[in-house]
């Protein structure tokens, strides 16, 4: 399961330019494109508004990389599934898509190379190592990573026994 699944996540991870499939939970076309526009109008009205959206942009970018590098991780110690980890990733990237496809044009550019840079340097950085036995018991302890990781699959998730996490949890 593993390798399988991790050389084809390691390839859509390196050649990330592929569109993704639309996220599990995302509005319908006229109620994104509404809500495009009214950000659109609201960016061009206010120039501090556009550079909070890039800025919110960045933010979203830096989680949806945190996502893909943690559901790496998930993978090698064998506790996500492929559908689960396409998933997560999925919807992780369709925030900040959204989010990006109301910036300015000369935002759109920045912000292309701003994302490509943090995925480089993320992945660079990145242990390509198989995890110890101990991180992978820690990645997957009651209330941990790989809970908050799978509530980006839209399916509830319980912190601990009755207490369920909320939707899209930052790990």
């Amino acid at each position: 399961m593993a390798l399988g699944f991790l050389g084809g996540l390691a390839a859509a991870l390196v050649l990330g330019a592929a569109p993704v499939a639309a996220a599990q939970n995302s509005p319908p076309d006229d109620e994104a494109a509404a809500a495009r526009a009214a950000m659109k109008e609201w960016m061009s009205a206010s120039p501090e508004y556009a550079r909070l959206q890039l800025d919110l942009v960045k933010a979203q970018a830096g989680l949806a990389v945190r996502i893909e590098r943690l559901v790496v991780i998930g993978a090698r110690c064998e506790l996500l599934s492929e559908e689960d980890g396409q998933l997560i990733i999925a919807n992780a990237r369709a925030e900040m898509e959204f989010g990006q496809s109301v910036l300015f044009e000369d935002q759109q550019a920045d912000f292309a190379l701003y994302y490509e840079g943090l995925r480089k340097g993320a992945f660079v950085a990145a242990d390509p190592g198989l995890p110890r036995p101990d991180e992978c018991e820690d990645f997957a302890r009651p209330g941990g990573t790989l809970v908050k990781l799978l509530t980006w699959t839209g399916r509830r998730q319980f912190i601990s026994p009755g207490i369920v996490a909320s939707p899209r949890t930052i790990p």
